[in-house]
């Protein structure tokens, strides 16, 4: 019986979590995509956050968890853009997978720190 009431609290419980999430909770993550550009290499936009910081986002909406929250001053690469929102990568080199020439877009999956920021929080700077 003991067994029974504990199974039944720990799904009630899973229940109650799930039925709370947003339909943006449940799908995590956006990831940054990184596009084909002969001309510039993908990731070429450099971006300063704004004085004040900004908040780096699994996905472009404020919906979406919180990864990090960046410093003012901070240089990022800016990859794509989305209902406001800039997909960025936190770096500005090769070993970011930033300026390199792709033949075919797909998601950025290297090791920088990548996500979304709201663009009234980023100043363009150059590209």
């Amino acid at each position: 019986m003991r067994k029974l009431l504990i199974s039944t609290a720990i799904a009630t419980l899973s229940f109650g979590t799930l039925v709370a999430q947003t339909p943006v909770e449940q799908s995590a993550i956006i990831p940054v995509m990184l596009y084909p550009d002969a001309n510039h290499g993908t990731c070429s936009i450099g971006l300063q956050v704004n004085p004040g910081g900004a908040v780096l986002r699994a996905g472009p909406g404020v919906d979406f968890p919180e990864i990090a929250t960046l410093k003012a001053g901070l240089v990022v690469s800016g990859c794509n853009e989305r209902d406001g929102w800039n997909g960025i990568i936190d770096g500005q080199d090769k070993a970011c997978s930033i300026g390199i020439i792709l033949t075919q877009e797909r998601p950025y999956v290297g090791p920088c720190r990548s996500g979304w920021i709201e663009q009234r929080f980023l100043t363009g700077i150059y590209g």
